[in-house]
């Protein structure tokens, strides 16, 4: 694999490199795991900051992260299901933190991924909660914690 990590603002994106990360999240989310196509492009994504995790000329990872916002917010955390399991997940957020450079930081974990990112540093706050028919918990990144 040729594996490289870009982290850009929405206007420096690419028409093509939107239109990646916008089709892996239709393959993930709204294919995968069934969520409505209506939530998944909610017009929120110019605000963004967008990871890409690449292999070779293919986006095959994306987050977005909302850097301007107090605490900034990570979101759409996607990885194509072809290269699910193989660490690469860990490799995105591993980036997505060091770019974060101790920003107080938020997402809204799947409830299932909570044990997954609380290895990275994530911790969770409050009671589970329904966001596209999914349960998620509200995790917040732990400034003084190294992923393990």
């Amino acid at each position: 694999m040729n594996i490289r990590l870009d982290i850009k603002a929405f206007n420096a994106l690419s028409l093509d490199e939107l239109y990646k990360v916008l089709w892996l999240r239709d393959i993930v989310f709204v294919v995968g795991q069934k969520i409505t196509s209506e939530s998944e492009v909610d017009g929120l994504d110019p605000e963004c900051h967008h990871a890409l995790l690449w292999n070779g000329d293919h986006v095959i990872g994306t987050a977005r992260i909302f850097a301007d916002r107090q605490p900034s917010i990570v979101g759409r955390v996607a990885v194509h299901p072809d290269f699910q399991h193989q660490g690469l997940g860990r490799k995105l957020m591993e980036h997505i933190g060091i770019w974060l450079a101790g920003r107080p930081s938020e997402l809204h974990a799947q409830a299932h991924l909570e044990d997954w990112y609380q290895s990275l540093g994530w911790t969770r706050h409050g009671d589970i909660f329904v966001e596209a028919e999914i349960p998620h918990v509200m995790m917040t990144l732990n400034l003084t914690k190294e992923p393990q």
